[in-house]
């Protein structure tokens, strides 16, 4: 079956309802409207407006150094936008979890004892110390790394110190994880491999983990993880388009196969060479 770009919208109406897609469950998590930042003369930012759902995956795409880790900073409230910019929550403020490009684990630390510095921070921070312990070795469970509880950074790969970045952020019970460029280190088969762990994590129907916002520069990445990719434009960086992605859920390995996986790869490959 092939299919030509102006067919993607067409051909997404034709896929099952994925959770993020019907109306009438798309409770809005983070809203941002008409967020403008600037750091002195150098205008990062401009009128940003965008609403990341309940239950979705969002990908942000744009050229480097466009300002899509400082739309994630605004998100997660480390930046304030400019006069006449507002970013909002749910009713109740969602917890929101937080994944660097690099695991920036503590070296003196173990991997247990990383989770565990972090569950002694913030809302968590009157848990007792079994208590701590015990959502420290869920986490790593979560991340297939409870044989390395002990382990200290420098004993652990690049990918398995990444996990354990992920297993810290799960740790708190997030509603909402940020992620800037977690893989973009990782080679390919480590990369591939934790994109798709990471998708049974967020797709584990006990899991309190509601929406993911990843930074990503792969657009083969982004296709196969997201729901939507916001392509973002170069600097002072706006909102340039939505992309839905009409892949069917779960996804799986392989899913590189199907047709509108091509497509949508195509689609965005266009507006990323006409940026």
């Amino acid at each position: 079956m092939l299919l030509q770009a102006g067919d993607l919208q067409k051909h997404a109406a034709e896929l099952p309802d994925h959770p993020s897609s019907v109306p009438e469950q798309r409770e809005v998590m983070i809203s941002l409207r008409n967020c403008s930042l600037s750091f002195g003369t150098v205008q990062v930012l401009n009128n940003v407006s965008l609403d990341i759902y309940k239950n979705e995956f969002v990908s942000i795409l744009g050229p480097s150094g466009c300002g899509k880790s400082t739309l994630l900073r605004l998100m997660l409230e480390l930046l304030k936008p400019d006069e006449g910019g507002e970013v909002t929550y749910v009713s109740d403020k969602p917890s929101i979890g937080i994944v660097f490009q690099k695991p920036v684990l503590m070296p003196w630390l173990s991997a247990i004892q990383n989770i565990e510095l972090t569950l002694g921070m913030g809302d968590n921070r009157n848990l007792p110390k079994p208590a701590r312990r015990e959502k420290a070795e869920d986490a790593l469970r979560l991340v297939g790394l409870q044989d390395f509880r002990n382990h200290y950074p420098h004993q652990l790969s690049g990918g398995m110190q990444q996990r354990v970045a992920i297993a810290r952020a799960l740790a708190a019970d997030p509603a909402i994880l940020l992620m800037d460029e977690p893989f973009g280190a990782l080679d390919e088969l480590t990369r591939e491999k934790l994109n798709f762990e990471l998708l049974h994590l967020w797709e584990n129907p006990n899991s309190s983990l509601s929406s993911i916002v990843m930074v990503t520069h792969s657009i083969q990445e982004s296709v196969i993880m997201s729901d939507r990719v916001v392509m973002m434009s170069p600097r002072p960086a706006k909102v340039e388009d939505l992309i839905p992605v009409p892949l069917p859920r779960p996804r799986e390995v392989g899913m590189e196969e199907h047709p509108s996986y091509h497509l949508t790869v195509k689609e965005l490959r266009k507006r990323v060479k006409h940026q």
